[in-house]
């Protein structure tokens, strides 16, 4: 006759590997839900309080280049010249120069291109008309301390 002798004991105190993964999964999880409450969250969307260019609300107006990013499009085309940024939608077809050459440019910044393309003083002073808003002082680069300095950059 042959007799097994088994081992009555187990040590439940060593987590296996994948266990272990989870208590860290799970610990990770807890922790952060202590941080953000996902019950809380704000189903109300920021409603925009649209600015129409050229208006005196236009120049308190901070826009970030994040957002400029959005208006590319023929329709709804917005630039930045100098540190400001201009709805130039309406005014494609006008352009002297076309419409297309400012497109180039939508959504993004043209001071360099309007600088280098000998603008005068009548354009720059047009601009105001299409004046939307202003880039945050951290994204500016003529209009701050320590900026680009350019003699005949508007006021």
């Amino acid at each position: 006759m042959t007799t097994v002798h088994t081992t009555n004991e187990v040590n439940l105190s060593a987590p296996t590997p994948n266990q272990d993964a989870d208590l860290d999964l799970m610990a990770l999880t807890m922790a952060a839900l202590r941080f953000v409450n996902p019950w809380s969250v704000s189903t109300e969307q920021k409603q925009w309080t649209e600015v129409v260019p050229g208006s005196p609300e236009a120049k308190d107006r901070t826009i970030t280049l994040a957002e400029v990013a959005h208006h590319d499009t023929p329709d709804d085309c917005w630039i930045v010249i100098y540190d400001r940024v201009y709805d130039i939608s309406t005014f494609l077809d006008e352009h002297p120069g076309g419409g297309d050459i400012m497109l180039e440019y939508a959504g993004r910044d043209a001071s360099t291109a309007f600088r280098s393309s000998g603008h005068s003083r009548m354009a720059v002073k047009a601009l105001d008309r299409f004046l939307v808003g202003e880039l945050p002082l951290q994204e500016r680069l003529y209009r701050r301390p320590g900026g680009i300095k350019l003699s005949d950059i508007p006021e």
